[in-house]
């Protein structure tokens, strides 16, 4: 199961964290509910664990934004212990607020570590609809209560990530997941990203400590799509009664030949489709994690074409200026009327000339959006050339500082943007 713990940074591991962790949890933290709100949209969780002592008013707005969107991702609340001078009444106040602002359930602190494991078992078993807390496909048994796998009533000896694989297949047996999907949902964001060789190794670790207990193919792989269990072990599953039976094929020497031949091929087609699929799942997941990077440090990319006179702009681009993504990014005459008017002279003097020039160039900037805001953002960027040195495209950045420039603790801005290496 993978859980976002929502909670206000602190040093090192929580109690909480440490808490989930030891039972075998894939848990991310965000320490505030915008950086929830990023994680949400770019990753599938099983469950939020909201802190609210340490985010009061933050976590319970961020459960009616997830209800306000539609997202059904489990939501448990951690409420302070009830103040006796008022008899718990503040406290239940809050838990009716938090239940009607969408959350699953409440737990009061200080935490019982058991109820908490209880409570979110129980919700586990609430977002598939199932009663038990095991889960079993034929002759494996996942117990989340004890982190204890058997096979045929064998006890099995695997690792951490063993177990979180299986229990990712188990809560979900007649799913397909690639190799992408089982990156995205048992590695956290401070682990390494795992590369396919590494997942590899894990389903072959644990299909080979299946096979030595009596099961064989319990994991299968379909090419060019991932990995699922063997619906054969499916006790529900049954043979269609008019289903006539297969008779024995019987071939000669020649047609012997042929089919290996063919199945020779086949088994290359199938290699070939798996290698493409890993590289778009690759790109696509970069492109992702690239998309969602650049919305929270507010920084968009732009590129123009010198010899297509085309422009190109990142999303978050288009976001800080307030427009549409949808539409054409606006070519150099349009850009520069989206610059203040008092702000043309620096533009000039500091962007466009150095840019002619072919040099590297750094301002900043006010812009005016369409919604009347006005925005101060740093621009740089730089030539690119080909190998003949000629000048072909000039690329940059658009980093959003409004945020320092109104608050009391700017000071200086180049050292903030030095230390942010942008």
């Amino acid at each position: 199961m993978r859980i976002l713990l929502v909670e206000a940074e602190q040093t090192g591991q929580s109690p909480l964290h440490t808490a989930l962790s030891k039972h075998r949890f894939v848990v991310d933290r965000a320490s505030h509910s915008e950086a929830a709100w990023e994680l949400l949209n770019a990753f599938l969780y099983d469950l939020v664990l909201l802190d609210v002592p340490s985010l009061p008013l933050d976590g319970i707005s961020l459960c009616r934004r997830l209800r306000d969107v539609g997202n059904p991702v489990l939501i448990l609340l951690t409420l302070p212990a009830p103040d006796l001078g008022d008899r718990g009444s503040a406290q239940a106040n809050q838990r009716i607020q938090g239940l009607e602002s969408g959350a699953d359930a409440c737990l009061t602190q200080p935490l019982d570590e058991r109820e908490l494991l209880a409570q979110i078992q129980a919700l586990a078993r609430r977002g598939i609809r199932r009663a038990s807390p095991m889960l079993s496909w034929g002759p494996v048994c996942l117990d989340p209560t004890a982190c204890q796998v058997t096979c045929h009533s064998q006890v099995l000896t695997i690792n951490r990530k063993e177990y979180q694989l299986l229990e990712l297949f188990l809560s979900h047996p007649r799913q397909t997941f690639s190799r992408a999907d089982i990156s995205d949902r048992l590695w956290t964001l401070d682990d390494p990203l795992p590369t396919d060789a590494t997942i590899k190794t894990h389903i072959r670790n644990v299909r080979r400590k299946l096979e030595q207990a009596g099961v064989q193919d319990f994991i299968q792989t379909h090419y060019g799509h991932g990995y699922r269990l063997d619906s054969a072990y499916d006790a529900k599953a049954k043979p269609h009664p008019h289903q006539p039976p297969q008779p024995r094929a019987v071939v000669d020497t020649v047609t012997a030949h042929v089919w290996q031949e063919l199945m020779s091929a086949n088994a290359r087609l199938h290699q070939e489709m798996e290698h493409r699929q890993q590289i778009a799942e690759q790109l696509q997941r970069s492109e992702r994690m690239l998309r969602n990077a650049q919305r929270v440090a507010q920084i968009g990319c732009w590129e123009f074409d010198v010899l297509t006179q085309t422009t190109y702009w990142t999303e978050e681009l288009y976001r800080i200026h307030g427009l549409d993504p949808t539409q054409p990014a606006p070519n150099p005459e349009e850009n520069f009327a989206l610059i203040h008017p008092d702000d043309h002279p620096i533009h000039e003097q500091s962007v466009r000339s150095p840019a002619l020039k072919g040099e590297a160039f750094e301002a900043n900037l006010r812009i005016m959006r369409n919604d009347s805001v006005i925005r101060y953002v740093n621009i740089r960027g730089g030539p690119i050339f080909d190998e003949t040195r000629r000048l072909i495209k000039i690329a940059g950045t658009t980093f959003d500082i409004t945020q320092w420039v109104v608050s009391d603790t700017f000071t200086d801005l180049r050292a903030v943007l030095a230390k942010s290496q942008i």
